[in-house]
């Protein structure tokens, strides 16, 4: 009894404790060394937030989870660091479906919209709804088919999904924060929308390749 008591101690020290003592010491070391920031013309400011490991140049990175790329480690639905209406553009790639629907979803779309710019730009792509009923619908519905888009990849504590989208609805709660013009972006199309990312990734199914985001942008 006592050997796996000290294993399971060990367990937790190394899948718990230590990654958050960790991630506390980068956040600190935050307060005095970061990566270069971005240099763009006329004080733009793009964000990147719940960027993981894409680093785009021209965009200052924030996560939750420590990375020699990221300029802030915190949480994304805090923006504290940047003023009100400073921010020419936001994107956020298959991070909103993390937060809870009815009582996070409103309020992280608020933040968001306090930083930016009149006239900036929202950028968001998260998984379609939509989509994924074909997906299941095509694939003799097979709940394994989507699970892991729907439900998220589940293998660390900020990978569950506590939320849906579709066109629609998405478009709802962009227009109910207070953005004017709505509309899809495609991934590719500029300097700005090219990203390795889940913005134009499909998955594999039954040696056929699905596409399974929603790409909207709004204007402030």
């Amino acid at each position: 009894m006592i050997f796996n008591f000290i294993q399971l101690q060990n367990y937790y020290f190394k899948t718990q404790i230590k990654p958050e003592i960790q991630i506390t010491f980068e956040k600190v070391k935050r307060q005095f060394i970061r990566p270069p920031f971005p240099k763009l013309d006329k004080d733009e400011i793009f964000l990147h937030v719940g960027c993981g490991d894409v680093n785009h140049p021209n965009f200052i990175n924030i996560d939750g989870l420590p990375a020699p790329h990221i300029h802030y480690i915190r949480a994304i639905d805090d923006l504290s660091p940047f003023t009100d209406g400073s921010v020419n553009l936001i994107y956020a790639c298959h991070c909103l479906e993390h937060f809870p629907y009815y009582s996070e979803v409103p309020k992280v779309l608020a933040e968001w919209y306090r930083v930016l710019k009149d006239g900036g730009t929202l950028r968001l792509s998260v998984p379609d709804f939509d989509l994924l009923l074909n997906i299941y619908r095509e694939n003799g519905n097979d709940i394994n088919t989507i699970i892991g888009s729907l439900m998220g990849g589940q293998d660390y504590k900020f990978n569950f999904h506590m939320a849906v989208f579709n066109r629609s609805s998405l478009e709802s709660l962009l227009k109910s924060t207070g953005f004017k013009l709505v509309q899809e972006w495609q991934p590719g199309s500029g300097e700005l929308t090219t990203f390795d990312d889940w913005s134009n990734r499909s998955i594999l199914i039954n040696n056929k390749y699905y596409p399974v985001s929603l790409n909207l942008q709004a204007i402030k």
